[in-house]
Order: structure tokens, then sequence, then C-alpha cells
């Protein structure tokens, strides 16, 4: 992916995704991460997942992201959404 085409990628993420996007990049070692993408697919493990938690947590605060979510629907703009419903902070 071209830095023109990372940049288009990220300008159109909400800033909650934005930030959850950088986290997978952290997390998965993958520069390449976008709204549509699975936690899982894009190599996220139940270690990672927990790690992931704990940052979002720390993040947005306590309970706005539970592992049941994370679960049933990993994609990043769906995760992003249910943090921005419970209330996150951002």
């Amino acid at each position: 992916m071209s830095e023109a085409t990372h940049q288009s990628a990220v300008e159109t993420m909400t800033p909650t995704e934005s930030v959850l996007a950088q986290m997978w990049r952290d997390l998965l070692g993958r520069p390449d991460i976008r709204s549509g993408d699975d936690f899982f697919e894009a190599g996220g493990t139940s270690l990672t997942a927990i790690k992931l938690l704990q940052r979002v947590e720390k993040r947005f605060g306590a309970d706005v992201l539970s592992p049941d979510t994370l679960y049933e629907d990993p994609r990043l703009g769906s995760l992003a959404r249910a943090i921005d419903g419970a209330g996150g902070r951002g």
C-alpha cells in the first residue's frame, strides 16, 4: 500500500477507529489496517485480544468493550461503534 493510499484510508476513519487502528498496528505489526478488517483474520490471537482489551480500557475507560463484543464482531469499525456507543472517552 502506498503512503498516499494509507493516508486516505486513515483520513476516512472516525477518531475512535483511528485510535483502534493504531492499537492494531502496534499489536499485530501490520501497517495496512482498515475499518472493515477483522481482528482475528488480521493476525490477532486470544493473547493479543487480551492485550487489545487492556489498551482499550486504558485509553477509553473500563467496560467500553467486552470480550464478548470483540469475539462476536471483531471488525475495526464495529468495535469503534461499540466503544462510542458505550460512552468511551475519546
